[in-house]
């Protein structure tokens, strides 16, 4: 039953969709983002810095979620006694995956030395980008979400 909802949460999501969608603009559509990426002039200083933004905003996903799980120990403890725990943290440590995933697909343009003026590195980027700010967004809707559900649990 848990493998079936691991299952379910990695490939049903927005983040499935995203790398599918990389998937078939690799495959339909190089030719003009090779087009694409050659006509783009943008500072080489900036480029160099803009790459690793999608590694700086995994490092603030991995950060939030420590916080969702572990912010302090009577929210800890109110959490582990919830019977859906385990789903909470599925889907915590699949984002963490997921910005693993994506920072490391941001990364592979930078160490290639050709950036985003390549049909490759442009599209990686933008997946990249696409799918760690999708995350952020998703990680910080259920950090608050978390935290009402604690200031009601702490209110009964």
């Amino acid at each position: 039953m848990r493998f079936l909802y691991v299952l379910r949460v990695v490939l049903v999501s927005i983040e499935a969709v995203i790398l599918a969608g990389s998937w078939l603009s690799f495959t339909y559509f190089l030719d003009s983002l090779q087009l694409f990426a050659t006509s783009v002039d943008l500072n080489e200083e900036v480029l160099k810095y803009l790459m690793l933004l999608p590694v700086a905003i995994a490092a603030w996903i991995i950060s939030e979620t420590k916080l969702i799980l572990q912010e302090d120990v009577e929210t800890a403890r109110i959490l582990t006694h919830w019977p859906d725990y385990w789903k909470l943290k599925t889907h915590t440590w699949v984002s963490v995956a997921y910005s693993i995933v994506f920072a490391a697909m941001s990364l592979i343009p930078w160490a290639a030395k050709s950036g985003i003026s390549t049909g490759y590195g442009m599209l990686l980027f933008i997946i990249s980008i696409g799918g760690q700010l999708w995350l952020a967004i998703s990680v910080y809707a259920a950090r608050i979400r978390v935290k009402e559900i604690i200031a009601h649990a702490r209110t009964l």
